[in-house]
């Protein structure tokens, strides 16, 4: 009896022995299985980073392609006679700048059916061949349409800092005019302090126009954001508002525009104010073909809303009575003389006055800015989407003057034969550069 009672309690113990391994190993198995499960997610979240990145690249590189066809067609007209030449009347204004202007998602997921049959059968048949994993959408907006914020910082002035080598002008010659004033060069301490005038005169324009604007800023000092926007972007200005901040002053350029919401007289609408009239970026240049009213009014001081109508309406075309199409065609400005050409003839402040056309030169020359009827800084926004993965890539871009690389004259130099220059051996670098590229 006692042998049979210790056998069934034996076998009472290795049943519990056996359920424990069982249940051990279950939840070891269980482990196992959630770590791969874990692991594989992860290898592809990190497979789809990598696609989203090189789909990102591959969207700049086709950005770069637009600016460099537009920048291509451009030099074609010019040389077919000119923005007044033949070319360029067969051209409606504005058509060109829509080969970088106009955002682009690929592959096109929009409606199709209205399209010629070639050009659908063409997008079908892209959409079935790429073979392209996930969505891109391009955006190029205009750099000259604002204001630089960074425009005070001494590197980024387009013209020779005050104080340097003069520059030589030529002797009269009895019977020909006297050369004219020489116009003003770029001097930091005049940048920051016309930057504050404009800033202080954009913020009085407003609470004037609105009144609960002005109750709610009425006792607000804008004396220190103007220090602090100095203070932030330039190393070389000394100001004490960093200690009325909560961050340290970066003491560099501004990246973006709204690095601003880190100052600490920074609120929404004072944001909004100035975001409308600037941006953040490496060049100063003012393209007056695309500026809007809230530029065109700090850009020219004494111009009224009526001539602000007009300036628009020989730009842009008069609209029409509809509110449809313009009844007109505009014609934008060919060149800065047009620019202030206009200002002469049209706006009341500066006709008959060569001196206050000359006093707006040089207030623009002192902060560095140059006026341009052409865009030639972009900034490209990249969206790149690949599954749930996302990623944003922004480069700023800007065109410059081609350099060409040409060999020396056919014949013998330093004892060796040297090669005769023809266009195959000339070569022509590219006509732009990306300034700056980050990721979101």
């Amino acid at each position: 009896m006692n042998c049979f009672r210790r056998l069934t309690e034996r076998k009472g113990v290795a049943l519990f022995i056996v359920l424990a391994s069982m249940a051990t190993l279950a939840i070891f198995v269980s482990e196992i299985t959630y770590v791969a499960a874990i692991n594989q997610k992860l290898a592809y979240d990190r497979l789809d980073q990598v696609k989203a990145l090189a789909l990102a690249k591959s969207g700049l590189r086709l950005s770069l392609l637009r600016i460099k066809a537009y920048s291509e067609l451009k030099k074609t007209i010019k040389k077919l006679g000119g923005d007044s030449g033949p070319a360029a009347s067969m051209i409606p204004a504005g058509m060109i700048d829509k080969i970088w202007s106009e955002p682009l998602t690929i592959p096109f997921s929009g409606d199709i059916s209205s399209l010629p049959s070639s050009l659908k059968d063409a997008l079908v048949k892209f959409r079935k061949d790429s073979g392209m994993e996930g969505k891109l959408y391009l955006s190029i907006k205009a750099q000259s349409s604002k204001f630089n914020l960074n425009g005070p910082v001494a590197a980024f002035a387009r013209l020779p800092q005050s104080g340097g080598s003069p520059t030589p002008t030529a002797t009269p010659v009895s019977g020909t005019a006297e050369p004219g004033p020489s116009p003003a060069v770029f001097s930091a301490e005049q940048a920051r302090q016309l930057l504050g005038e404009q800033i202080r005169s954009s913020f009085n324009a407003r609470s004037e126009s609105d009144e609960a604007f002005r109750d709610e800023y009425r006792n607000y000092r804008i004396d220190d954001l103007i220090e602090e926007i100095l203070g932030w972007a330039d190393l070389a200005y000394d100001t004490n508002r960093e200690q009325a901040s909560p961050y340290p002053f970066k003491k560099a350029p501004f990246y973006h525009i709204s690095e601003l919401n880190h100052l600490p007289s920074m609120d929404d609408r004072i944001y909004d104010l100035l975001s409308s009239q600037f941006h953040a970026g490496v060049s100063s240049k003012l393209n007056v073909n695309t500026i809007q009213e809230a530029v065109l009014k700090a850009l020219v001081p004494g111009i009224t809303k009526e001539e602000v109508k007009k300036f628009y309406e020989v730009r842009d075309g008069a609209p029409s009575a509809e509110g449809g199409a313009s009844a007109t065609q505009g014609q934008p400005f060919r060149s800065a003389d047009d620019f202030y050409k206009f200002l002469k003839e049209r706006v009341q402040f500066y006709q008959g006055s060569e001196t206050r056309i000359q006093d707006l030169k040089n207030a623009l020359s002192q902060r560095g800015i140059e006026i341009v009827t052409d865009e030639t800084d972009f900034l490209v926004h990249i969206e790149a989407t690949v599954n749930q993965t996302k990623k944003t890539l922004e480069a700023m871009v800007s065109l410059v003057e081609p350099t060409t690389n040409t060999p020396a004259r056919p014949g013998t130099q330093g004892g060796r034969n040297v090669a005769p220059d023809t266009p195959a051996n000339t070569q022509e670098k590219s006509n732009f550069k990306v300034t700056q590229v980050r990721f979101l």
